[in-house]
């Protein structure tokens, strides 16, 4: 009786609560600004990267219910010819890691990683477990929010080992005990980073950036504009290896003298 009337305490989906995780690497003296909107407030942050050093802004605030919008400005560079540069994007958040597999000037790595806040679970960080309320009943929480026992193993008394035939996870996923509501045990295919599916079958997308450089015209060089499409390289910080299209060069702004 004490586990039946435990259980409706583990599980909520009530509201979703994470943030959003962002680092940069680049090999020049940068000063920048992220300008990150999840419900059309913007917040502004500032930052600086030293070359060949991570910086990394941890625990944004965002929103799961409508879509984020990503700007990065930067307003120096060690290059005098290039007065700013600016890195447009936008996506639905879902936990996991969206970092785009390639990047350009003046960046070698960016990394936005979607997670979840202590105690919040799933795609949308909507779903609610506790790990304390479920140590009392000798289960952990999942991967998934839910009622589990710790990896490799199974059964009401978490005794038992699970074979790896029973979620044939794709990619290097591992199988997973979960028990619903009513305690009825199944397994389940918890994935790495970068993918998804029932099987772990499934890639996640990455995400494209936009770039738009201002230049000053007085010290602007037809060299600069081949650097900067030469400069596409891939992402320093991308967790997974694909084929993938090139970064895109949204434009070439040059600024009035």
């Amino acid at each position: 009786m004490y586990l039946l009337i435990i259980i409706p305490l583990l599980f909520q989906q009530i509201q979703c609560s994470g943030y959003l995780d962002l680092s940069f690497k680049s090999d020049f003296n940068l000063k920048a600004f992220v300008n990150v909107s999840s419900d059309s407030t913007p917040l502004l942050i500032p930052f600086f990267i030293s070359p060949n050093k991570t910086e990394r802004l941890p625990k944004i605030p965002i929103r799961f219910d409508e879509k984020v919008s990503l700007t990065i400005l930067v307003i120096n560079h060690d290059r005098l010819d290039i007065d700013n540069s600016t890195l447009t994007t936008s996506f639905d958040p879902k936990q996991g890691i969206l970092s785009p597999l390639t990047v350009m000037f003046p960046f070698s790595g960016i990394k936005i990683n979607v997670g979840c806040d202590e105690k919040w679970y799933g795609e949308k960080c909507d779903v609610f477990c506790c790990s304390e309320t479920a140590s009392r009943v000798g289960k952990v929480c999942n991967s998934f929010g839910q009622l589990g026992c710790p990896d490799g193993k199974r059964g009401l008394d978490c005794g038992q080992e699970i074979s790896k035939k029973w979620c044939k996870c794709k990619n290097n996923g591992s199988c997973v005990s979960s028990f619903g509501k009513n305690l009825r045990e199944k397994m389940q295919c918890s994935c790495n980073v970068g993918f998804s599916g029932v099987h772990c079958e499934k890639e996640m997308e990455s995400i494209e950036m936009m770039s738009t450089y201002g230049v000053d015209p007085k010290k602007f060089e037809i060299g600069t504009a081949k650097m900067l499409y030469d400069s596409v390289t891939d992402n320093e910080f991308s967790e997974v290896s694909r084929p993938h299209s090139s970064h895109l060069l949204h434009n070439l702004r040059i600024n009035d003298a």
